[in-house]
């Protein structure tokens, strides 16, 4: 049987921000003249980035029936689901790997001038989402989904609570590595050393899954099998830092 592979577009690219110019600012403290050899500080702002492969990807799939008895619809739809399931099941899924996310059946709204027209007077959508520990896993369930006559939705690729974290804190780190050398920098510039770390803000941050949209083209002649390339998934944070100095 042939089925619809799937052509696939990159919506959403990773962030990549490894270092980022800062704004810095050079302040006395408790000194009234600048050139005295009071304390002063250094500001400045920074990024960091960092990135990896994911490890979880998500699909999200539905079971479609279209009819002018909401009865019949509903019936179809149930079957449909059924089929689904079954196909899942069948590429070694369980029950835990996918979950209902909506059931509905619409009596679709349509202006009075398109009233009589061949359209089916309802669509009943039963939609889930399939969660995966492994992305490569992902052309499996986009296979299985077709050959139940299912719709392919969104497909994201993204990362465990475990590798966030840790992707997270190489992100902290290297954005803290490049207030230090900016804040260095500026210090040599203006005849102070750093000393010490008086206050950081780190309250800034943005996580960059990796996201597709999907549609449907011809199958090819050797009906093969659907593959899905990754993208890297990303962590990116800015930092603002005030450094403790002091004059030369």
């Amino acid at each position: 049987m042939q089925r619809d592979t799937l052509s696939i577009l990159i919506v959403t690219a990773s962030l990549l921000a490894m270092a980022l110019v800062g704004a810095a600012v050079v302040s006395p403290i408790g000194a009234d003249d600048p050139a005295s050899d009071a304390d002063r500080t250094i500001t400045v702002d920074a990024s960091g980035g960092a990135d990896t492969e994911p490890d979880r990807g998500v699909v999200s799939t539905a079971a479609v029936a279209e009819g002018d008895d909401p009865a019949a619809v509903r019936d179809e739809l149930n079957e449909r689901a059924d089929a689904l399931r079954t196909n899942l099941e069948a590429a070694g899924l369980t029950d835990d790997d996918y979950e209902t996310t909506e059931y509905r059946i619409n009596e679709p709204r349509r202006p009075p001038r398109e009233e009589g027209t061949d359209e089916p007077d309802y669509r009943g959508t039963h939609s889930f989402t399939v969660d995966l520990d492994d992305p490569d896993r992902i052309g499996t369930v986009i296979d299985a989904a077709a050959d139940a006559d299912a719709e392919v939705g969104d497909i994201e690729f993204t990362l465990s609570e475990t590798v966030r974290d840790e992707l997270r804190e190489d992100a902290i780190d290297n954005a803290m590595g490049d207030a230090r050398v900016q804040a260095d920098s500026i210090a040599d510039n203006g005849a102070l050393q750093v000393t010490g770390v008086a206050h950081v803000d780190a309250t800034q941050r943005s996580f960059s899954t990796v996201s597709y949209e999907v549609a449907a083209t011809p199958a090819p002649e050797d009906d093969a099998a659907t593959d899905v390339d990754t993208g890297d998934v990303s962590v990116t944070y800015d930092v603002e830092v005030t450094y403790n100095a002091t004059a030369n």
